[in-house]
């Protein structure tokens, strides 16, 4: 049975993203997303990524 969660959790892993602005996990597939240097971040909200695209890249 714990093997099964394993895989189930690795395989969501893939699946989701980590906001760089509020580190909130969020579903890739629904996500708002910006390309920033070929990188695509995902965002938690309207909010997150406008700060995100706001800010200069370093």
């Amino acid at each position: 049975m714990f093997g099964f969660l394993r895989r189930k959790r690795k395989q969501s892993n893939d699946q989701m993203a980590q906001d760089p602005i509020c580190g909130m996990t969020v579903e890739k597939a629904t996500a708002l997303k910006s390309e920033r240097d070929g990188e695509t971040y995902y965002f938690c909200s309207p909010h997150c990524q406008r700060t995100f695209e706001s800010q200069t890249a370093e």
